[in-house]
């Protein structure tokens, strides 16, 4: 796709999302009413058959859910006590995957409920407070982890029987090397990069 078709695709998702942004800033979603019911509004009251078909698509319409996403997380994270955010680790492309994992099984489900059913799941390892991020290369792959997961990390690979360094946070050789071990276990490509899907099996195996 050219540079022109990305550029109106850009264009054409930012139109789609200002009034949406608009609507999960300014109303009052996290308040509900007196039996915790609220309005749900945009991309949330679209059913699974519809998410699964865009996502195969790659449309317009898969991407203005992607925006929503991120638009609800924040909201999520602003308003919900002893949340600075849900996502410990996860990417939106990694939230969208588990969406439509659901959705395929699901197809008559609404997003909104999908999605608070992942935030749910996501909320017991929920970063509480900031932290600081640790920067991750190796060769032209990059991450941006929380201190507080790397500490996670090293944590499950010392019970694990795979590492005994500390848990302070860095990323160190010890690290990578337990981390090739756990993937070499678990027939991953044994790259030593804390890749989404080793991520999601280290931390969340029981998910």
């Amino acid at each position: 796709m050219g540079r022109a078709s990305h550029g109106r695709r850009a264009r054409f998702v930012r139109r789609l999302l200002a009034p949406l942004m608009l609507l999960l800033i300014s109303s009052p979603t996290w308040g509900a009413d007196a039996n915790q019911r609220f309005a749900m509004k945009g991309a949330g009251l679209l059913n699974c058959f519809v998410y699964t078909g865009e996502r195969q698509k790659r449309s317009d319409v898969y991407f203005m859910i992607g925006g929503w996403i991120e638009g609800y997380l924040s909201a999520y994270n602003q308003f919900v006590p002893r949340v600075f955010d849900i996502t410990s680790f996860e990417s939106l492309e990694l939230l969208l995957s588990v969406v439509d994992n659901h959705c395929r099984q699901h197809p008559e489900d609404k997003l909104h409920a999908v999605l608070q059913g992942v935030l749910r799941q996501l909320q017991p390892d929920a970063i509480t407070e900031e932290s600081a991020r640790v920067e991750i290369e190796q060769g032209e792959r990059r991450t941006r982890l929380y201190r507080t997961t790397v500490t996670r990390m090293q944590q499950k690979l010392t019970a694990l029987g795979l590492y005994q360094g500390p848990s302070d946070g860095r990323y160190t050789d010890a690290v990578r090397a337990a981390l090739i071990a756990f993937q070499t276990d678990l027939g991953f490509e044994p790259s030593g990069f804390p890749d989404q899907a080793t991520l999601w099996r280290l931390l969340r195996p029981d998910d």
